[in-house]
């Protein structure tokens, strides 16, 4: 009985495997290549965490040029450039921010380094002038002329004018704030002597290890937003710098605290139209350059593109002809083996 079950087991067994299929099933075939992958237009804004190293000027005094009876003081804890400060024997004191400080009297014909500087402060401050001249000239003596009327000075007679030194105070930086103040109303003051202090302050920001951008960039340090220039990596505006140090955050910090840096947001002021591929798609990469190819009725074209930004297995591309219309697929695979770049 039991010899007999053994064998129909066994006859079963040999009728079932003649019904078994004679090749592997289709799942476990060859692998399909990847020749295509979806591209999408993305605008890429550039934005970065980055550190500030902070650069710190010490206490400065502020020497007057006029002497006499200080009949009026408009300082009131600042002083901008262009602005009247204080006045002496009833004629205004301006101050002034020039590249040079001011050191003598001016008359057309002057020529010098502290000319060129009071040229360019003159345009800065939208008066008429000799913009990087380093000559006084009749252009120079009228934007003087309608300064000195602006703050309440007689401009004067005649056609020739001619700056006087005890009418400016030279301030470090176009607006200042001020401490010490001794011009007040009623006291004596005497050319040469200090009339009060511009504390030690922050005078430049620099983005640690930093690389300047070829496009204009939006910086944000402690709510402060304000623009980095092409080319910079430094935060030089005094007003920005200003606003900066009057934050809490700012000030809650200790002198080594600031020195080990300040944290910010850097982003590109204007974003850049890109395409999102997946990192296999460039091709042919030297530097920030590469390209990517499309699919056009079966011929595979190449795109040159430079490189942007790279994240997650996918980088941001921007073609060199600037569009990013209509690609919305890419080639990937062993068909950009053989493709140039051009």
């Amino acid at each position: 009985m039991l010899l007999a079950a053994i064998v129909a087991a066994a006859l079963a067994t040999g009728a079932c495997a003649l019904w078994l299929p004679d090749r592997a099933p289709s799942v476990l075939g060859e692998a399909r290549v990847v020749q295509s992958a979806p591209a999408s237009a993305q605008q890429y804004a550039g934005q970065q965490q980055v550190n500030l190293v902070p650069t710190v000027s010490g206490d400065r005094e502020l020497l007057g040029n006029a002497g006499g009876v200080v009949t009026d003081n408009w300082a009131n804890g600042s002083l901008r450039s262009g602005s009247r400060t204080y006045q002496v024997n009833d004629r205004a004191v301006v101050a002034l921010h020039t590249a040079t400080p001011l050191y003598r009297d001016l008359k057309t014909g002057d020529r010098g380094e502290d000319v060129l500087a009071l040229n360019n402060e003159l345009n800065r401050l939208g008066y008429s002038s000799a913009a990087e001249s380093d000559t006084f000239n009749w252009a120079t003596g009228q934007g003087w002329r309608q300064l000195m009327i602006d703050n309440g000075n007689a401009p004067g007679d005649g056609e020739e004018v001619t700056m006087a030194l005890a009418d400016t105070l030279w301030i470090p930086q176009d607006v200042v704030d001020v401490a010490n103040w001794t011009a007040q109303q009623g006291t004596n003051v005497t050319a040469g002597a200090a009339v009060g202090v511009v504390p030690g302050g922050l005078t430049k920001l620099t983005i640690r290890g930093g690389q300047p951008s070829d496009k204009d960039r939006t910086i944000t340090v402690y709510g402060v937003t304000s623009t980095l220039p092409a080319g910079s990596v430094d935060v030089t505006d005094a007003e920005t710098l200003r606003q900066i140090a009057a934050t809490e955050s700012y000030q809650s910090k200790s002198a080594e605290e600031r020195a080990a840096g300040i944290d910010a947001t850097v982003t590109l002021s204007d974003p850049i139209d890109t395409l999102r591929v997946p990192a296999a798609a460039v091709f042919a990469v030297d530097g920030s350059s590469g390209c990517i190819a499309v699919d056009e009725a079966g011929k595979a074209t190449s795109i040159p593109v430079e490189i942007i930004s790279g994240e997650l297995g996918a980088s941001l591309v921007r073609p060199d002809s600037g569009g990013t219309d209509g690609i919305t697929q890419v080639i990937v695979g062993p068909r950009l083996n053989a493709l140039g770049c051009k």
